[in-house]
């Protein structure tokens, strides 16, 4: 099965003081970095990993994007959501993309092996002590109900019957939106 990845990394960071989440720095790399060499690790394609990016920043962020051999899309309307990016990101993949990774970029720290066992699950939403996080792994029978943006739930609406996958990492429920977050995060990257 041909698996591909959409990273939403279109957000203003505002929470941060306005910076693109997807050039942090990370221990020794930047948020995008890490995410788009675990979703290669895992087998998807460079070609087959979309990034979804905006307004403000872009150029920067779609520059690092190609830089890493995977695509940039922009969302012309970030301000809708991430349900709308991630529709943007969804048209983008390839027709013979079979299921996708849905991965927000505020979440740098999924471990390699939760994406191993997605893979191995086939579809499905990480949880942590009971608790969704990303990853999804989204079959195409998905795809065009995430591009057409318009469940009353967003996409989560839409994810909600896929199947809970309980794995052993904090990575997946930790959300990297405020500035104590990207403490923990760093210090989670040097211990």
């Amino acid at each position: 099965m041909t698996v591909g990845a959409v990273i939403v990394a279109a957000g203003a960071g505002t929470r941060l003081g306005g910076v693109a989440k997807a050039l942090l720095p990370l221990g020794d790399t930047t948020f995008l970095d890490r995410i788009v060499a675990r979703a290669i690790a895992a087998g998807v394609a460079p070609s087959d990993v979309i990034v979804v990016v905006g307004a403000p920043f872009a150029p920067a962020v779609a520059a690092a994007a190609r830089a890493l051999g995977t695509t940039a899309i922009v969302n012309p309307d970030p301000g809708r959501g991430m349900a709308s990016s991630i529709g943007v990101g969804v048209a983008a993949l390839a027709d013979s993309i079979e299921r996708a990774l849905m991965w927000p970029v505020d979440h740098p720290l999924v471990a390699a092996t939760t994406v191993a066992t997605l893979l191995a699950a086939g579809v499905g939403v990480p949880t942590y002590h009971g608790r969704g996080g990303h990853p999804p792994l989204v079959p195409r029978a998905l795809f065009a109900a995430l591009v057409a943006a318009d469940h009353p739930d967003g996409a989560r609406g839409v994810l909600r019957g896929l199947p809970r996958i309980a794995v052993d990492d904090p990575g997946v429920v930790r959300d990297i939106d405020l500035p104590a977050d990207r403490a923990e995060a760093e210090a989670a990257c040097a211990g």
